[in-house]
């Protein structure tokens, strides 16, 4: 038997009117951290597009009240895990690396429309069968996202990899790397990375709306990519179908990858791409054993 890891989670829940009562299950936060200073945060919710959510919705305008509500909580989720602090623009919750992070988040949120339950605390072999199982019996089996569409370049990528088999064999996820020589405290979240004799980073282009939230992406990333090392090569992952009615998102896209020849484009949704990246990880990619990164 493996070893347990121990996790807390909470179920996010939704009121869409105070007056009424009406409040549904919506998702679920997962969270776990080590010794070595690891943190996982595991999250979904469910989109404006779920009848679920539609079921308790009047009109075009209460559905872009949840979109704001649960595009905020994602975002803070998101982003959260890459500060050491758990700063995400002036907004200052919790560290992902205090294992009061979701007691901190639930006093956070308490009185929004979007809230969590108290954690609660568990031990698991696999984390990601204990997520989903927790998503199927507190928000739904049927609500479990199945187009892709709908699914964040990351963990589209992610579902991709563990298919293959490559996920925590050949390539390593939520990759912490710290790109200012003697600058310990400044770190930064790689997507996911491998090694074939160079380092390979992969950094998805998150499905992310506004303007803050574009610039603030578009300021991390650009970051990254001006200190990586010599040695080192970046595959920008995205989909053609998510940028192509966001102009600003595919100017973006664009300037990054013109920064250096180090930095590749990748259109997930181009097959042949796709498998030639595949293809190299499975024939060039060293062991994550040898490499002796967990």
């Amino acid at each position: 038997m493996g070893k347990r890891t121990a996790n807390w989670y909470s179920i996010v829940r939704y009121r869409s009117d105070d007056l009424a009562g009406e409040t549904i299950n919506i998702g679920i936060i997962l969270h776990t951290f080590d010794e070595n200073e690891k943190s996982v945060v595991k999250f979904q919710l469910l989109n404006e597009h779920s009848p679920k959510v539609r079921a308790i919705t009047n009109d075009q305008i209460d559905l872009k009240v949840y979109k704001s509500y649960k595009d905020n909580l994602e975002f803070y989720l998101e982003e959260s895990v890459k500060n050491l602090f758990g700063e995400v623009g002036e907004v200052k919750v919790a560290s992902t690396l205090q294992k009061e992070y979701l007691d901190k988040l639930h006093d956070y949120y308490m009185h929004e429309k979007i809230f969590l339950t108290r954690p609660k605390f568990s031990l698991t072999n696999d984390l990601d069968i204990f997520f989903e199982s927790l998503f199927k019996s507190y928000v739904g089996e049927k609500y479990l996202l199945s187009d892709h569409k709908e699914v964040s370049t990351k963990k589209y990528m992610k579902n991709i990899l563990r298919e293959k088999s490559l996920l925590n064999k050949k390539v390593k996820s939520d990759y912490v790397i710290t790109p200012i020589e003697n600058l310990d405290n400044i770190k930064v979240n790689v997507d996911f990375c491998f090694k074939n004799g160079v380092w390979n980073y992969m950094q998805g282009v998150p499905n992310a709306s506004g303007p803050s939230r574009n610039t603030e992406w578009f300021a991390k990333t650009k970051f990254m990519f001006e200190n990586i090392g010599d040695d080192t090569l970046v595959h920008l992952l995205y989909r053609s179908s998510d940028i192509r009615t966001n102009m600003d998102f595919k100017s973006m896209v664009k300037y990054l990858s013109n920064m250096d020849d180090r930095i590749i484009e990748l259109d997930i949704e181009n097959s042949r791409n796709l498998n030639h990246l595949i293809n190299k990880i499975e024939n060039d990619a060293h062991d994550l054993d040898e490499l002796q990164i967990s």
